[in-house]
């Protein structure tokens, strides 16, 4: 109770946050810290510095830490893990420990045993120490340490693959391995087995980076493959043909639990199977469309699109450019108990409440064409296709949105004028096009920069020459921003994404123009003059010059 006592003394929590949380503690048994701490009544950085004035210890930002690296060969990965402590540095024989735990002495003097070194230990936050014993470590060390000692590895026996795949060290690291990618925000986890080298990269913020892995890992890559193949229900035995599966799973994530899907795709190659996640966040649909993103103007200008009761709305873009979440978004912000939506898709990438989802099955015959024939007969307001493919799709589309229904689907074009001309190139009728669509939206999706280490500058202050994209213009006297670097986001200066937009609206002219087959480059110019068309470069100046994202980052976006 003295921490709690600590606390209240100096006026950082009141006398009715102690007596709740003591309740809260003793009725479970969690320590009166954490729960403290969990009820959000003090932060941790208050309540390491009362801690380490309570154990007269010294309390260190890890994150500006380098350690050394005989301290950190001093103390096998198994233990740092277990007992949640680091070794800092040496100083004249004495080891410097940091540990977030100074509670559990005895496993602290059990080091210095286990060393036969005096120990100093200093004070560190949780979640900085976890950082970076998976930064000096290397994650899932601890379990392959663990692995080495108690597994023989025979590469050319397929048997042991399967028995190492049911190893608890094994499913751990694969778990490890899964959580962390989870955790730092990843969209893909890539497994590449190379000829001396298996190498494990999480796409973050639409970037491959290396996972912080020992390269100790390299000898149970087989081992790993078959886990991950169990998990999502394929046959181990098949290594000559790709495979696809699923996995399921939860993870906690800043206090709540999540679930995710994994998309399982396994090819394999000339030094073993790759293996690719796709993670899939059954949360990520709720996001609104402000946070994707959207200026008001256009965010405006696409809500009454979406709110009209029929016509045919397309987003376009590359893979990878967030269509997907754009079109989720837009049916969970227009969907009520009032009507009837229905999509098809490949694959159902997220479930939308209140939505009628359809995957597409093409071993049964049930194709978008055919699955969009389908659900008009199930007499829905609003329908949704993945993705429009092919001349049967694009018509049945069509159709639809003449009888009345609100259409929403993809097509992969590089700006929205040229939606309408590679429906026509498909081998629809140019008055078909022209008398259903409404409005074309394409999007690019940029990195955003760090808020933890954003600074300012000026172009050309420091004598670089960045190249600025066509379509671009900044002011001599502005001032942008960019990220150092840090550990809250892996040093690469940014943190999260945003979605660069351009938003094409068809009036009477512009109808005429695709009637007539004019070209796109023609289209988009005269939708320029008319005011109907929000271009990316224009949007992405304005992301630009308001501090959200980078000069190379929008040039790496829009290719010019």
């Amino acid at each position: 109770m003295a921490i709690g006592i600590a606390l209240r003394d100096k006026g950082l929590i009141s006398d009715d946050q102690l007596d709740q949380a003591i309740a809260e503690h003793e009725r479970t048994g969690e320590r009166l810290d954490r729960v403290l701490l969990r009820q959000g009544v003090v932060s941790r950085e208050d309540l390491n510095q009362t801690i380490g004035e309570q154990f007269h210890l010294p309390v260190i930002d890890l994150g500006d830490t380098l350690p050394e690296q005989d301290a950190i060969d001093a103390i096998p990965a198994s233990y740092v893990t277990r007992h949640h402590c680091a070794p800092v540095a040496f100083r004249d024989g004495r080891l410097t420990v940091a540990t977030s735990d100074p509670f559990e002495i005895t496993a602290l003097d059990e080091l210095a045993s286990l060393i036969g070194r005096p120990i100093d230990l200093v004070l560190a936050d949780e979640n900085e120490l976890q950082k970076f014993i998976r930064e000096h470590y290397g994650l899932g060390s601890d379990t392959l340490e663990t692995l080495g000692a108690d597994i023989e590895v025979k590469p050319e026996d397929a048997g042991d693959e399967v028995e190492q795949a049911q190893e608890a060290s094994v499913i751990k690291l694969v778990n490890d391995i899964l959580a962390e990618a989870v955790q730092e925000r990843a969209t893909d986890v890539h497994v590449e087995p190379y000829e001396h080298e298996l190498a494990v990269r999480f796409r973050i913020d639409g970037v491959l980076q290396k996972a912080n892995v020992p390269p100790s890992i390299n000898a149970f890559g087989p081992a790993i493959v078959s886990r991950l193949k169990i998990m999502a229900n394929l046959n181990i035995a098949e290594k000559r043909k790709p495979q696809d599966g699923r996995i399921s799973f939860r993870q906690r994530v800043d206090g709540r639990v999540h679930e995710f899907d994994l998309r399982v795709s396994v090819i394999p190659m000339l030094f073993g199977e790759g293996i690719v996640l796709r993670i899939l966040s059954k949360t990520a649909v709720m996001l609104p469309l402000e946070d994707l993103g959207m200026s008001g103007s256009i965010l405006e200008r696409w809500d009454h699109l979406i709110s009209r009761p029929h016509g045919i709305t397309l987003v376009t873009g590359p893979t990878g450019s967030g269509k997907s979440t754009t079109l989720y978004s837009s049916l969970n912000r227009i969907v009520t108990d009032e009507v009837k939506a229905i999509t098809v898709e490949d694959p159902v990438e997220y479930h939308v409440p209140r939505v009628n989802q359809i995957q597409v099955n093409t071993k049964t015959g049930l194709t978008f064409a055919a699955g969009l024939r389908s659900i008009l007969r199930h007499d829905p307001d609003i329908v949704m296709v993945g993705e429009i493919r092919d001349k049967e799709t694009a018509e049945t589309a069509i159709q639809a949105s003449l009888t009345g229904h609100l259409v929403f689907s993809t097509l992969h074009t590089n700006d929205a004028a040229g939606a309408n001309t590679r429906l026509i190139d498909m081998g629809v009728e140019p008055f078909l096009v022209s008398s259903s669509i409404e409005g074309v939206l394409a999007q690019r999706l940029v990195r955003k920069i760090c808020a933890n280490c954003a600074v300012k500058y000026r172009p050309g202050e420091q004598g670089d020459t960045e190249v600025v994209p066509r379509g671009i213009s900044i002011p001599k006297i502005a001032q942008l921003r960019k990220g150092e670097g840090c550990r809250e986001c892996r040093n690469t200066g940014y943190r999260g994404r945003l979605g660069v937009f351009e938003l094409l609206t068809l009036t009477p002219e512009l109808r005429e123009m695709i009637m007539d087959r004019s070209n796109a480059p023609a289209i988009a110019k005269r939708a320029i003059e008319l005011g109907e068309l929000t271009t990316l470069s224009q949007d992405g100046q304005e992301k630009l010059l308001a501090g959200q994202t980078t000069l190379a980052e929008i040039t790496r976006a829009l290719a010019v």
